[in-house]
């Protein structure tokens, strides 16, 4: 099994082979390709509120919590509501792909991930109007 924090689902989605470190970025790439194959929508995943496996490789996890703790909380936060999932929550890769589709525009992405320092610049925003097919 996968544990995901919630911002960690658009995230994934939208992940482009860049990252804090390269440790960071072969872990990243391996659990994007075990998502990706045949049946990769069939992964289980639980959503979790402190490091999770994408994280146990990023220079800024300091055990339970990373160190830039502060604003990630709050995107946590924002994909949770806007996603309509809680902690302890076990989903597929395939339905947290549906939530997405279902619940997640343009104008949400940017309002959700707003305080993210990736969004500026705009890997996340091309990957998901491509997936939502904009």
């Amino acid at each position: 099994m996968i544990n995901f924090r919630p911002h960690h689902f658009l995230c994934t989605l939208c992940f482009q082979g860049k990252g804090y470190s390269p440790r960071f970025i072969a872990n990243y790439e391996m659990i994007v390709k075990q998502l990706q194959t045949k049946n990769g929508d069939n992964t289980p995943i639980k959503v979790t509120r402190e490091t999770d496996s994408i994280c146990r490789a990023c220079p800024h996890s300091r055990g339970a919590k990373c160190n830039t703790e502060e604003t990630i909380v709050p995107l946590d936060d924002a994909h949770t509501v806007a996603l309509g999932i809680k902690e302890s929550d076990i989903l597929s890769w395939g339905k947290a792909k549906e939530l997405i589709r279902e619940k997640i525009d343009l104008n949400k992405f940017k309002t959700i991930c707003s305080t993210c320092s990736w969004q500026p610049w705009g890997i996340c925003e091309n990957a998901l109007s491509e997936f939502l097919g904009k």
